[in-house]
């Protein structure tokens, strides 16, 4: 016969405590004296003891779920957010449930249905690059699921949002690129909708008003699907007479694209054209020449979130924020 599952009041028992520490300090809670915590700890080893969530779920009407939908896991930026949401929601005593939209703001209507039918209880979400309305989330109000809006947001929804300062980033990539000499700087773009999009083209052209550089509207593409788009606008960039002495990419993959399509017809980088990207992805130091990009505060944006989330989650009732962060301009040999 195979022995009973050791449960939490078998380690408060045996160690003459209450139940309710012994669930904060499995939890890792901070209002757990350390030396109870270590007591803790090391009895639920000893007793091979496994939290039963089904049952705390039925208990607490909780499942300790969040759900995460992003539109490409693989990406570098997605990758580093989503480690500073695990490393937070740990520390909250939650498990995430992540999901990709594949950029589909169909699917990423169904997944938003699929989560909420498996009772999370609260929801992050970076929007896909076609999401343009907000009814697929009325969902998750008519079932009283919190949610807050990751990189990629919705303005018109009143919910948390955790964002980069993208109008001031673009703004300082652009005045690098200046203040390197450059005049016909252009800016290939992403989907026009998205609002880091929009942020990012303003912020380029707030730096051309500032310092007094023309404004030429056949040097501002928008790439519907992001790098699948960016060999053929880049081609359409290049045609021209003269061509860009610089260009400001919507992130580091459409660089990296344009960065291979100049080496290739023997464009000089940076003496002909200078290149920014953003993101900071990994290749973008690999790349020859190396890449001038913009890097994100990936792990705080994912901290900040899931920390946001679960305060709404236990107090419901709290008002909607946006937290804004910072960036920092990396300068490699792309641009000087």
């Amino acid at each position: 016969m195979s022995k009973q599952q050791a449960t939490i009041k078998d380690i408060a028992r045996k160690l003459r405590i209450s139940v309710s520490t012994v669930s904060r300090a499995l939890r890792n809670l901070h209002d757990v004296n350390p030396e109870t915590r270590k007591n803790v700890l090391e009895l639920a080893k000893q007793l091979n003891y496994e939290p039963n969530y089904i049952a705390q779920s039925l208990i607490n009407k909780k499942t300790r779920i969040i759900g995460v939908i992003v539109p490409v896991i693989a990406s570098s930026v997605f990758s580093r957010i989503l480690a500073g949401m695990n490393d937070a929601a740990q520390k909250h005593g939650y498990q995430l449930m992540i999901c990709q939209s594949n950029e589909n703001a169909e699917h990423e209507a169904e997944l938003i249905r699929q989560l909420a039918s498996f009772k999370i209880d609260g929801l992050l979400v970076s929007v896909s690059g076609q999401t343009k309305h907000e009814e697929a989330f009325d969902l998750l109000k008519q079932k009283e699921i919190p949610v807050v809006f990751f990189d990629r947001v919705l303005p018109n929804i009143e919910a948390p949002k955790v964002i980069v300062d993208e109008f001031q980033s673009a703004f300082t990539a652009v005045e690098h690129l200046i203040n390197c000499g450059h005049k016909r700087i252009a800016h290939l773009g992403g989907p026009p909708h998205l609002s880091i999009c929009k942020d990012r083209l303003n912020g380029y052209l707030a730096a051309l008003k500032k310092y007094k550089v023309p404004v030429n509207k056949k040097l501002i593409l928008s790439c519907e699907n992001f790098e699948d788009d960016a060999l053929k606008n880049i081609q359409r960039l290049f045609s021209q007479k003269p061509f860009p002495d610089a260009v400001f990419a919507i992130n580091d993959a459409s660089a990296i694209i344009l960065i291979k399509y100049l080496n290739k017809k023997g464009i000089k980088i940076p003496e002909e054209v200078a290149v920014i990207g953003f993101n900071n992805d990994h290749i973008s130091e690999i790349i020859e020449p190396a890449l001038t990009t913009i890097m994100l505060p990936c792990a705080d944006i994912g901290h900040i979130a899931v920390d946001i989330l679960v305060r709404r989650i236990n107090d419901p009732n709290q008002l909607p924020q946006t937290v804004t962060l910072h960036s920092n301009l990396i300068i490699r040999d792309s641009s000087q």
